[in-house]
């Protein structure tokens, strides 16, 4: 029996909902900047009064020339130059605190920005997360959101800086020399066409360059998390073959990137210097002339200089731009992903209990195939029933159903009488668990292994756990006793000591209903009925639903088998 080419429809109550996807770069940042907008303001006015500091010292530059050198007056030559050291002094504090500001509330934004994207990804659908690597998705969190923000919350201090600069440079050099500053006016708009021409380049490059370093970060993460896997097939020459292609491919892409940059900068610069010497030129005629003072001319140069780092720093924003609408691209991708449909007024599980229901449970798989089919089954509180089928039949997809990693396309799934969707989505994977074949761990102690996600629990509970499921023989057999490092993911354990650990945070968590899927699978025979002994032991009297290609031993109320995606029942033990 099949239902291949059943079309099925999917209910209304499962749709999940997307917050809406920011359409700018502040659309982004808005949120995090809103309550920093004080702080961020004072770091924007210290920045000013350091640029308006700066603008002083060419003046003072001119009155040492033209009061104190040329008019042979030393004592406002001395006047001048302590002046200026003041001002130099001034602005080395200024700048102290505004960096130390400036650093603070930017790396807050970016911090929260990924705690907010990251959040989100935990509430998205397992399944659809297994569709990105895990290169990807953190390429996305680290490098693109620090993009993002590097642009968001320095744009602002740039932009406003540069323009103030840039208009106060101008008003200064319109007021020493008109002609000059006419002569400046006609040549400011070559260097922005020249960002503009470029802007295209510059946005395709951006996105290859993260998209290679994406491409890095997956085969990092996929060779080093199975080191053992490669070393055991002797591929470590072909992995170090695989790297090197990657990193020849990121090189050239951040060699293009660089050349890229540095042909557009330097097509700046030639336009600056071209101006600086037309500057001189004129501005030479005019003082041979004595239509100008040397003082002036000078001044009028370094106002020149810094009013041409001002325009540059507000056309490299142009330049910035097209990079960070890239990462931005790439950030709102993560952020349109569907995270699980929750309800307001969703319930608690009851204490007692774990009755499951499945009523007409349709599902189709990424190829638009149905994979389950009219699942029908009633399933007792503290029954324990054996599920079994072939390797890709849906079991698992069951065990995900029962615990909101995906949504049925039709029918409706029920514990102790509630739909899954009015039970609370932290509360109903709390009281549905799943053991699997290589159980959770993370990197630190074995107490934090045995704590892993659960909060207030006493340190009675947790050792009456640890001792119920034998988890405690670890603690004994090293003098850090629950101190003891368990390694990363476990892997200074064996298989039958990581499922102890597993079964005890379990124990800790008070479930209602457990699957064992494919749990012991890994084990010898004896260590196999060892395990199971504990778990019909610890959780005598919960649901229990064992997923296995094995013949169990095991009595069981029900057993049931998938078939094409169809749910068949072949009785009791």
């Amino acid at each position: 029996m099949n239902c291949q080419g059943v079309r099925i429809r999917r209910s209304q109550p499962y749709v999940s909902s997307t917050p809406d996807s920011p359409h700018s770069l502040y659309g982004l940042l808005g949120p995090h900047l809103k309550s920093r907008l004080g702080r961020f303001g004072l770091a924007l006015a210290i920045g000013l009064a350091i640029a308006g500091l700066g603008a002083a010292q060419p003046l003072l530059t001119r009155a040492v020339i033209d009061q104190g050198l040329l008019a042979r007056n030393y004592t406002r030559l001395a006047e001048a130059c302590f002046a200026i050291l003041a001002l130099a002094l001034v602005s080395f504090f200024l700048g102290a605190w505004h960096r130390r500001l400036y650093v603070k509330v930017s790396g807050e934004v970016l911090f929260e920005l990924r705690e907010r994207v990251y959040a989100h990804l935990l509430a998205v659908s397992p399944r659809q997360l297994q569709q990105r690597t895990t290169g990807d998705l953190v390429s996305r969190l680290d490098g693109d959101i620090a993009e993002v923000q590097r642009f968001g919350t320095d744009a602002a201090a740039a932009a406003i800086s540069g323009a103030l600069g840039l208009v106060g440079a101008y008003a200064v050099m319109a007021l020493l020399s008109w002609r000059l500053t006419l002569l400046v006016t006609v040549f400011l708009p070559l260097q922005w066409l020249i960002r503009h021409l470029a802007r295209p380049r510059i946005e395709q490059n951006a996105r290859d360059v993260r998209a290679q370093a994406a491409n890095v970060g997956s085969f990092l993460v996929e060779t080093l998390g199975n080191a053992r896997g490669v070393m055991g097939a002797a591929a470590e020459a072909f992995e170090q073959r695989r790297l090197g292609n990657l990193h020849a491919n990121y090189l050239q892409r951040v060699i293009h990137q660089q050349m890229l940059g540095y042909f557009v900068g330097s097509a700046a610069a030639i336009t600056g210097h071209l101006l600086t010497i037309a500057v001189f030129l004129v501005g030479g005629w005019l003082t041979v002339h004595q239509r100008m003072s040397l003082g002036t001319l000078i001044a009028f140069v370094t106002f020149l200089s810094r009013g041409a780092g001002s325009a540059g720093s507000i056309l490299g924003l142009y330049t910035g731009l097209q990079r960070a609408r890239v990462s931005l691209g790439r950030i709102e991708d993560l952020l349109k992903m569907r995270a699980v449909a929750t309800n307001a007024n969703a319930m608690s599980l009851p204490a007692t209990g774990g009755a499951i229901s499945f009523k007409h449970v349709w599902l189709k798989g990424r190829d638009s195939q149905p994979l389950l089919c009219d699942i029908n089954v009633e399933i007792n509180s503290g029954a324990k029933i054996r599920l079994s089928g072939v390797s890709g039949a849906g079991k698992s997809t069951m065990a995900d159903l029962l615990r909101r990693f995906l949504d049925p396309d039709s029918g409706e799934i029920r514990i102790d009488g509630l739909r899954l969707d009015h039970i609370r989505l932290g509360d109903l994977r709390r009281r549905v668990v799943v053991v699997e074949q290589t159980p959770m761990l993370i990197s630190g102690t074995l107490w934090e292994n045995l704590t892993y996600g659960l909060d207030d629990v006493s340190t009675d509970e947790v050792m009456i756990a640890a001792q119920q499921s034998g988890a405690d023989q670890i603690a004994k057999a090293s003098p850090l006793g629950y101190q003891v490092e368990v390694g990363e993911r476990g892997v200074g354990l064996s298989s039958g000591q990581r499922q102890r650990i597993a079964i005890a945070r379990l124990l800790v968590g008070d479930p209602l209903i457990v699957i064992l899927d494919e749990a012991t699978n890994a084990l010898d025979q004896p260590s196999r009925s060892e395990i199971e002994a504990v778990i019909d032991q610890c959780f005598a009297g919960r649901t229990r639903i064992v997923i296995s290609h094995h013949d169990e031993a095991s009595t069981f109320d029900a057993r049931y088998r998938l078939d094409d995606g169809v749910l068949l029942s072949v009785g009791p033990s």
